[in-house]
């Protein structure tokens, strides 16, 4: 009987011993994915605000790239990387004439453009005028000189005294000041808007086209 008494002591001490080791195996198995999870949380976290920052702090000019038309349809804005156009089809209703802004982007600030470098055009549609007519163009002239020509258009750029001769505003940069609202992924749901007095009291809306 006294022989047996060791082996009663170490069996008791084994079931002791057990949930414990169970337990820290649990807890060191629960903390592994907890803290995983939370630094893949705190990444993602990351990366989404510094791609929404980089989205609306940077006012790239890729954000306005493509074609846009006023709301009423008067204006014609195509935007190329850094390069734009802006066309105002059948100016002062006379058919075939459009006068045109061309010019560079430069950031203003969060989602504005401002035009620099801008240039002033006129584009002639020959069918829609006289033989007599465009040869008259064609002529020099201080106020514009001869900038491109096909057998379907002829193309004019004012000159300095040209400007001033058709518009109030003499310097052209000052001219396109535009403003992107309504940040979306899909562009045909923004608003680009083209802010200044010269060509209305208002704000004039463009849409997306392609």
């Amino acid at each position: 009987m006294t022989n047996d008494q060791p082996t009663t002591n170490a069996n008791h001490d084994q079931p002791i011993d057990q949930p414990l080791q169970l337990q820290e195996e649990l807890n060191e198995n629960r903390q592994r994915p907890l803290s995983f999870y939370i630094v893949l949380g705190i990444l993602i976290i990351v990366l989404l605000i510094g791609g929404i920052a980089g989205y609306f702090c940077y006012p790239f000019a890729q954000k306005i790239e493509g074609n846009w038309l006023s709301a009423d349809e008067t204006m014609e804005l195509k935007s190329r990387g850094k390069t734009w156009e802006l066309a105002l089809p059948n100016y002062q209703q006379t058919i075939g004439l459009t006068l045109v802004y061309a010019g560079t982007w430069k950031a203003a600030g969060v989602n504005t453009y401002d035009g620099t470098q801008v240039k002033l055009f006129v584009r002639v549609n020959k069918k829609d005028f006289s033989k007599e007519e465009i040869a008259a163009l064609k002529k020099k002239s201080e106020l514009y000189t001869l900038s491109e020509q096909t057998d379907q258009e002829l193309t004019l750029q004012y000159t300095k005294k040209g400007i001033q001769q058709i518009q109030s505003v003499s310097n052209v940069d000052t001219v396109v000041h535009m403003t992107l609202e309504n940040i979306h992924w899909n562009k045909k749901k923004e608003k680009l808007y083209l802010n200044n007095s010269y060509f209305s009291n208002e704000r004039i809306e463009f849409k997306h086209e392609k």
